[in-house]
């Protein structure tokens, strides 16, 4: 068994809810129906065998039906059984599908456009007013801070390797650049100007970074989610990660 905080508008402080595998649930005689069926309040049975109390369900026409638990929500149709809901594998419970909303978000047509024009602009003010219409001030400090994160430069830099290789301007031909670099300091000609435009051919091509390796030490742990251990004991858990980077052997 563990718990889930949650804090509800409008409440004061978080509420805390219990999620039990279908076994647990047996042995505390808690009644529980298929999630499907369940109604608000009572406690339902995910398809991968966890029980949880209903938090909000609601029905919407013609054929549609909201379910909300702690570790997430869904909507289907009573007339079809093709929706699953699973507890487990979720990284978080505001998303339909238990992806994180930056994973959703990245897939969005407004996020790859966004990379699309920064990639040819190097503007986030101009990626922002090209894509969003007319984007309020709250907009434009939304959209800039996600644009900051290392998700979008990664897209970014797709869109550099697609525009890169539209102009012939390869890796290939960065190296080839390279070594003719090499090749004028040998011969004690003047070289900067050709070095930077090679020094910002290897930024775009991610070359740099080919030569590196990233650790990623992740100690998971939470203060809203409690986990219980067959013993009964409780323990907290908080997510930390740290990131280390070292030049390869």
């Amino acid at each position: 068994m563990y718990t889930i905080d949650i804090h509800h508008k409008g409440d004061k402080g978080p509420t805390s809810y219990s999620i039990y595998k279908q076994k647990e649930a047996d042995e505390e005689e808690i009644k529980y129906s298929h999630w499907r069926k369940a109604k608000e309040g009572e406690y339902a049975l995910s398809d991968d065998g966890f029980v949880a109390k209903v938090i909000n369900k609601s029905a919407y026409k013609p054929t549609s039906v909201y379910i909300r638990l702690p570790y997430g929500y869904t909507f289907f149709n009573p007339n079809y059984t093709s929706v699953m809901l699973n507890a487990s594998g979720r990284k978080a419970n505001n998303t339909i599908s238990g992806k994180t909303h930056w994973e959703v978000l990245s897939k969005g047509k407004t996020m790859n456009n966004l990379a699309m024009v920064y990639a040819q602009t190097m503007d986030y003010n101009k990626a922002i007013e090209h894509v969003i219409k007319e984007p309020s001030d709250n907009q434009r400090i939304m959209w800039k801070r996600r644009m900051k994160k290392e998700k979008f430069k990664d897209m970014v830099r797709d869109e550099l390797q697609k525009l890169l290789q539209d102009h012939g301007l390869t890796e290939a031909y960065t190296l080839d650049l390279l070594e003719e670099t090499i090749k004028k300091a040998k011969d004690k000609g003047d070289v900067t100007n050709l070095m930077r435009a090679v020094d910002n051919l290897q930024d775009m091509h991610g070359m740099k970074d080919k030569n590196l390796i990233k650790t990623v030490e992740s100690l998971e742990a939470t203060s809203n989610v409690k986990l219980i251990d067959e013993l009964r004991e409780e323990e907290e858990k908080l997510i930390a990660t740290r990131t280390t980077t070292k030049e390869e052997e």
